[in-house]
Parts: structure tokens; sequence; C-alpha cells
């Protein structure tokens, strides 16, 4: 059966290719026939209207005969005219029209019934008498003229309408609709199963018809007809991706078919492989053509066509959350971080954000259908992108200024996203991890203490003022964990400016707040939506009394890790010496953001700490902050803590305002010693001065060796020289106690 079902496609495909031909013979039998029939009935005819109305039809001299030709030659050439003028001019905005007309079965039909009803009437007005055919001659003026003519006109309309471009987009999208359903039949499954040919049949028609409709949208300027392909084209694929589990897997292996075609001429053996696994050739295709035409719509200006995109890509992603088809909704997302780094580099190149605010919304949009469909996995990989592509515009921002409203809109996006997320009841815990990286979409201000005196408000403002939004909302709910969460992140930007700017700063925004509505007082591509409204003004107050509670301890915080700022640019500042003066761009960044940071924190402080005596307490100091710092020329976070903690041993009424001064002084000599041998030679007299003091005794000298190796094993790494320098301590105390650098992954560890 299946090469009986193989052959009956194959003689359907060959009335598809030559259709021109079939019809001319469709209707040479059909006008042979109807003489033939005609002949045999005539008589009868005659009869009766020479009996009912006194008409001799068999007499030619009786009635008229001899102008069917010159009618005929009139209406043949005004239809053929008609066809040649409309479809060159039709060609010219639709280029694949005449392909389509010479497949149109009425078109078809009637033109040749037209050019063979012609010449039958010169036939017969030469051969009536030899041929005794004069029924020819009636049915040939009386009823073939009949027919062609009263056809003339709505024939011309339908020319006329199927020239139209709109409808040629229409009629190739039924063409390619009309071949999706086809490859459900079990006849056709049969046939694929037989043989390849049918399947390269079919693969050539879906995308060949598909390259069709690209060609149009490339060639036509007016915007209905574009709207109108890049629709037919999101139909087409939602129609496919929800019929294609019916389809013969035969459809999908890789044939020189789809090796030939343009879109894939480029791929390798690899990508040709997960293509045919994943049975993903007709939506590639689709999404890269989609891509381009997105490309060219910004490139032309084409603002909204170019946003009608995404808004499709959305109803094809939908389509895929219903059928359940991950592999193609991962190429959704692929096509929409595509589409973002195609706007952004024509923002950046023209200084023009539009693109990137209209594909925010789309992008949102597809979020939020994840949200519903409660992808959480989906959801987390977007949010992920919004922060990668954030971060990058925010880098950007500094030449375009224009584009900080961007990072502004994608985190409008992501806050509606949460409210959603929040009406659909996500647990706390993959809630607070997308608060997080929403948290993450801003980078450090860009804007300096003096704008903000001036009241000016730039840089990542426009983003904490919705990030603040979101607060007032959890506040609203009694979410207060998340909105501690977001003003903890808010308090980041205590590093670059000192309390008087930043508390001037939240007041700043906390105002805006409270007196911007949800309407904004000029148009944009969203109407007048303002992006900074928050309903919830109630929680302004609470807000701002959680913000300045926490604000005590981490302004405590960054005056003490100031110094450990320090160290590190005094480290930059000895590897630009290194370099003759030269450093690359990430270290030159790092330097310029520890700078900020110290600068906030300036203060008459190092002047006071020149004149403060050094004492046994700063040589213990020096000792930790060599362990630390001096053996690696690194300090992490959990290093800083154990010098805090290891330091309160010894001194137990220690407070942060005691060991800021403390640990500016130690820092302040590291730092002026500049030289490496100098250090060395200070850490070894700070440790014999420990030794001699009256205070450290060998109890308290094991101790401070169990201080250094926390140190040392406080950052997962041991380096080699802070176990020289804790051994270089144990040799000038006499104790006796052993340390051996570990083994890779073990802990460093104090032997008796």
């Amino acid at each position: 059966m299946d090469k009986i079902y193989s052959a009956i496609v194959r003689l359907n495909s060959l009335q598809f290719k030559y259709r021109t031909i079939i019809s001319f013979f469709i209707v040479l039998i059909f006008m042979i026939s109807s003489d033939v029939i005609f002949h045999h009935f005539f008589s009868s005819i005659a009869d009766y209207f020479s009996n009912e109305v006194g008409i001799d039809l068999t007499n030619p001299e009786t009635i008229a005969l001899d102008f069917a030709p010159e009618i005929w030659g009139g209406v043949l050439a005004m239809v053929l005219g008609t066809l040649i003028i409309v479809i060159a001019i039709a060609a010219e905005s639709s280029p694949k029209l005449m392909d389509l007309f010479v497949k149109d079965w009425l078109s078809l039909l009637y033109v040749w019934f037209l050019i063979i009803a012609s010449l039958h009437a010169v036939l017969i007005m030469f051969y009536v008498e030899p041929l005794g055919r004069v029924s020819s001659s009636v049915l040939n003026t009386y009823i073939y003229l009949f027919i062609g003519s009263i056809f003339t006109l709505p024939y011309i309309f339908y020319i006329l309408l199927y020239s139209k471009t709109s409808n040629v987009v229409s009629t190739i999208s039924s063409i390619i609709q009309s071949f999706i359903y086809n490859m459900e039949k079990p006849m056709i499954h049969a046939a694929m199963n037989d043989s390849t040919d049918v399947v390269e049949e079919y693969q050539k028609e879906i995308m060949g018809s598909l390259d069709q409709l690209d060609d149009l949208l490339a060639f036509t300027s007016f915007k209905e007809t574009q709207t109108d392909i890049i629709r037919e084209i999101s139909s087409v694929i939602q129609l496919y991706i929800t019929e294609k589990p019916k389809f013969n897997d035969e459809l999908f292996k890789l044939t020189a078919t789809i090796q030939a075609n343009a879109t894939f001429r480029t791929y390798t053996d690899l990508q040709y492989q997960e293509m045919t696994e994943e049975k993903m050739f007709y939506e590639i295709k689709v999404f890269r053509l989609l891509g381009n035409a997105y490309v060219k719509m910004i490139e032309n200006d084409r603002f909204d066509i170019a946003s009608l995109i995404p808004a499709e890509l959305v109803d094809i992603g939908k389509t895929c959350l219903q059928s359940k088809n991950d592999s193609i909704l991962d190429n959704v997302n692929i096509r929409f971080n595509t589409l973002f780094r195609m706007a952004m580099k024509h923002a950046y190149k023209n200084n023009e954000p539009r693109n990137l605010y209209n594909l925010a919304f789309h992008y949102s949009n597809m979020i939020q259908e994840y949200i519903k469909a409660d992808r959480i996995d989906m959801t987390k990989y977007c949010y992920d992108k919004f922060k990668f592509y954030a971060n990058d515009i925010y880098k950007n921002a500094l030449k375009n200024p224009s584009l900080y409203f961007i990072v502004d809109t994608l985190t409008f996006e992501l806050r509606k996203c949460q409210v959603l997320i929040h009406e659909k009841g996500w647990s706390n815990g993959d809630q607070l991890d997308l608060l997080k990286m929403i948290l993450q979409l801003d980078k450090p201000p860009g804007f300096s203490k003096e704008e903000v005196d001036k009241g000016i408000l730039g840089g990542n403002n426009g983003t904490r003022r919705i990030q603040i939004g979101l607060a007032l909302f959890y506040l609203s709910i009694k979410k207060q964990d998340f909105a501690t969460a977001i003003a903890e992140d808010y308090l980041d930007d205590l590093a670059y400016f000192d309390e008087k700017t930043f508390k001037a700063n939240t007041n700043t925004q906390c105002f805006l707040l409270s007196i911007f509505g949800p309407t904004f007082w000029e148009d944009t591509d969203r109407g007048n939506l303002n992006i900074y409204f928050a309903p919830e003004k109630d929680q302004i107050d609470p807000f701002k009394e959680l913000l300045f509670g926490l604000m005590d301890k981490r302004l405590e915080a960054l005056q003490r890790d100031v110094k450990f700022l320090s160290l590190e640019v005094d480290k930059l500042m000895q590897k630009r010496q290194r370099q003759d003066g030269y450093l690359n761009d990430n270290d030159k960044e790092r330097m310029e953001d520890l700078q900020r940071k110290i600068a906030a924190r300036d203060s008459n402080e190092e002047e006071e700490n020149e004149t403060k005596i050094w004492e046994v307490n700063h040589d213990l100091l020096y000792s930790l902050l060599c362990i630390a710092f001096f053996a690696d020329q690194e300090i992490d976070e959990s290093e800083k803590s154990v010098i805090f903690e290891s330091y309160k041993m010894f001194f137990p009424s220690l407070t942060n305002e005691i060991f800021t001064k403390d640990f500016g002084i130690a820092t302040n000599r590291f730092i002026n010693l500049k030289d490496e041998n100098k250090r060395q030679q200070q850490f070894d007299e700070s440790l014999s001065l420990i030794r001699d003091s009256e205070s450290f005794n060998n109890k308290n000298l094991s101790r401070l060796i169990n201080c250094y190796v926390d140190i040392a094993n406080a950052d997962d790494f041991i380096h080699e020289n802070e176990v020289l320098l804790i051994q270089k301590a144990i040799e000038i105390w006499d104790l006796n106690i052993s340390v051996n650098k570990p083994v890779s992954g073990d802990k460093l560890q104090i032997k008796d």
C-alpha cells in the first residue's frame, strides 16, 4: 500500500507542477465533448426553437453566425491585455504573483476557455459548410460567446483583487497551511515511508512558500502588507507547531533539500545533527526569517512594524507552552535574546532606544506567560538575561545617557512580573531568588555628590525608584524580608556617598514617588504610562524607617572596610609601577571604583592616625594584616571577619570605632612602607615586640598562631606564603608547634 500511496502522491504532485498543461487539456476535452453532445441533441433543440420561437437554427442564412470570431478577438484581447498590464504592474510590489497566477485553477481554466473558444470560432467559420456542423456555430456563437463575455468583467475584477499584495500573502499562507494539513493524512505518511522524494517535495514546498513570504516582506514598502506578512508567518508556524505531533518523523530527516536551502548553508555537521534530532528545521527557518526582518525594520526606522515581530513571538511562545514543546521554547528565548542584541547595537550606534523600550515590553509579556504556566525554570532564565542586558546597557549609557531609561524599563517590566508571581503564590524562596536578580540590574550610581546637592538625579536613580516602589508593594502585603532585601541593596550606594548625600538622594526619591501619578504628562509608544508610579504611597514612611534603621550598621562596616580598600588600591598601584605605568581597562575601572568608595569615607582620620603612638596592639593588628594580605595580595570577605574577631579575642572591649582607628594605623604603616622587604622587616619586628610584651605569654602566642591559621583557612585556599609567615612567627616565638602546607583541598592545621 505504501507504494500505491506514494504513486498517488507523486501524481498529485505532478498536477501541481504541470497545472498549466493539465488545465489546457481539461478545457480542450470539455469543449470537444460539449460540441459532440450539443451536435447529438441539436435536432431536438432546433425543432423546439422552430416550433416554439419560430427560428430555424438549421439554416445559417436565418441566423447571424459570422460575427463571433470578431467578438471573440475583442474579448480575448481585453482579457489578455488586462492580465498583462495588471500582472506586470502588480509584480513590482508582489514579485511572486506570476508564480501564483500560473497555478490558479480559475484563471487557467477561464483563459484557456477563451483561447480555445476563439480558435473554435475561427475553425467553424471556414469549415461550417464542408463539415455540416451548424450546431457547432450555434454552440460557439450563442453559448460559448455568451459565457465568455458575461464572465469577462467579473474575471477582470477577480484578477485585480487577486493581484493585491495582501491577497497574494493570504494565498501563499493558504498554500502552506494546506500542505501542513495534508501531512497529517495517512496516505502522506505512507508515501513518506516509501519514498524520500515525497519527503523532499513537502520540505521544498513548505520552505519555498515561506521564502516567497520573505521575499515579499523585503520587497514591499507598505506597512499594511508588511504587517499582514508577519502575522501570516506567525499563524503558519503556530499551526505547524500545533499539528507537528501528527507528522511522519520522516519529514524531519536531513535531506539535500534542507541542506541546499539558503537558511542552512552555513550550518556545520553538528548543527545539522542537532536540528535533525530536535526536528526543528522549519521552526529555525521561521525564527531566522523573523530575526532578519526585525533587523531590516529597525534599520529603516519602522519601529512599529519591528515591534510586531516580538509580539508575534509571544504568541508563538504561548502555542509552544500549550503544546509542551520545550525545544521550540528554547529557540523562542534565543530569538528574543538575539533581537535584544540587535536592538542594542542599533541603539548604541544611533542613540535610539525606542526599539529596546518596545522589545522589553514584549519580552516581559513572554515572561508573564511563563509565570502563568508556572514555568519557574524559564522565568529564571529570562530574568538572568534581563540582568545581563541591563548591565551591558548601563555600561554603554555613559556615552548615550538616553539609554539609562531602558534599564528603568527593564526593571519596571520585572516589577510587573514579581507582582504576578506573588499572585500566583510561588514559594518565598523562588520569589526571593528572582528579586535578587532584579536588584542586580543596576550598577554603581552614575551621579556625583555635587549633582545630588544640586537636585540632579541621574545614573541609576530611575532604577532605584522602581525598586523602592517594589519595596513599597512588599511592605503593603506584609513581606518584610523582601522589602529588607531591597533596602539592603539600596544601601550599597552608601559605599559611594557620605551619609548626608545618601539621605538627600533617598528623600528626593521618596518625594518623587509620593507625587507621581499613574500617567505621564507626555505621550510615548505605550501611551502616557508612568513606569515610576507606585500605588502603595502609604508605605513610603515605613520604608524610610526601615532603610535608615539599617543604615547605621552599614556605615560602621563601610568605615571599617575603607582601609581594606586602601590595600587593594596599593596593590594596583604596585602593579602599575611594575608595568611601567600601565594598567588594563579592568584594573583601571577597579581602581577608580575603589578611589570613589574611599573618597566617600574621606575625613581627617589619616592625620589623626599619623599622630597616634604605635603600640603593641598595632603590632598585633599588623601581623594579622600581613597573614591576610601580604601573603597573597588578596583579602577575602571571610578574612576580614576573622581579623576583627581575632583582634577582639585579645581586646574584649573592642568597638567598631576603636578597631577602625587601630586598623587604619596598621594599614597606613603597611602602605607607607611600599617595599616588600621593609614590610617583611616590620612583620618580624612586630612579632618580636609581641613576644616581648608582658601581655603575651606562650598561651596567648599559641592562641595568636591559631588566629593566623584561621585567617589562612578563611578563603579556602592556603597560599604558600601564608604558611611561611606563620612558620616565621613560630620560629621567633620559639613555640613547640609546627605547620606545614596541606595537600590541595585540606585545611591548614597546627601540629604539636
